[in-house]
């Protein structure tokens, strides 16, 4: 019985796929990435990665201490777009493959820069019209260079955290899944991103082909200290700004 590995379906999942060394056992699958915890809440044989702030309600999911998707410079899944000579910033619109990382973290990094408290509208179709205040999400940033006139969401939460930003964490009910893929794929990571990526995005356009390959050294696969403890920083911060009534207890594998 092969497992389901469920994965987001943006330009890094299918970098972080393009990595791994074969594997009979697993069973690829592509999917929003805001439907990927309910899955694996569904399923008691699968593992995914999974935003990192969905965390917060599935409590009893074990996570990688060694394998995710973390961000700790400029390039990033989400790109803040700005309304121009904005003098109140009261409404914020999302686009794209919203998370529930987006929409939490936006309004806490909101709070701490310019002391709002912001609207949220999610867009389910069309991207807004250009005077708005945006956060877009996923490939739609590098399909149309919209990330050129964009702030990196990665960028700013590293700022506000002073510490890498894990936009998605390997995850499952399982325990045993998690130290069986760790076991058979950590290793597929330590030498950082083969030049054979640059085929899943050609069909980009240029500019931001070239900017994802010359700040990809930028993303890591295999997670180290500093990165868990971005991951615990992200899941305290909820708390903190009483959003939830409680802190997680992460249950690392």
């Amino acid at each position: 019985m092969k497992t389901n590995f469920y994965i987001p379906d943006n330009i890094f999942s299918k970098i972080f796929l393009s990595e791994l060394s074969e594997d009979e056992k697993i069973n690829p699958v592509f999917l929003s990435s805001s439907t990927i915890s309910k899955r694996l809440f569904e399923e008691e044989h699968s593992i995914g990665l999974m935003p990192t702030m969905d965390l917060i309600h599935r409590k009893d999911f074990f996570v990688s201490s060694d394998v995710g998707i973390s961000f700790n410079a400029l390039l990033s899944n989400a790109y803040l777009h700005f309304r121009k000579e904005e003098r109140t910033l009261d409404q914020v619109f999302y686009s794209g493959d919203i998370t529930s990382n987006e929409i939490i973290l936006s309004k806490i990094l909101f709070r701490e820069l310019y002391e709002v408290e912001i609207k949220q509208t999610v867009l389910k179709d069309n991207l807004p019209a250009n005077d708005e205040n945006v956060i877009i999400v996923g490939d739609d940033n590098y399909k149309s260079n919209l990330f050129l006139q964009g702030l990196s969401f990665a960028e700013e939460i590293i700022e506000l955290i002073e510490g890498p930003y894990v936009n998605f964490v390997l995850a499952s009910k399982s325990e045993s899944l998690i130290k069986d893929f760790t076991k058979k794929h950590l290793k597929d990571f330590n030498n950082g991103h083969p030049e054979s990526v640059e085929e899943l995005f050609k069909e980009f356009p240029q500019i931001s082909s070239e900017f994802i390959a010359i700040n990809l050294q930028h993303v890591v696969f295999n997670l180290e200290s500093q990165d868990i403890e971005g991951i615990k920083l992200l899941l305290q911060m909820p708390y903190f700004h009483e959003m939830i009534n409680e802190m997680l207890d992460l249950k690392l594998v």
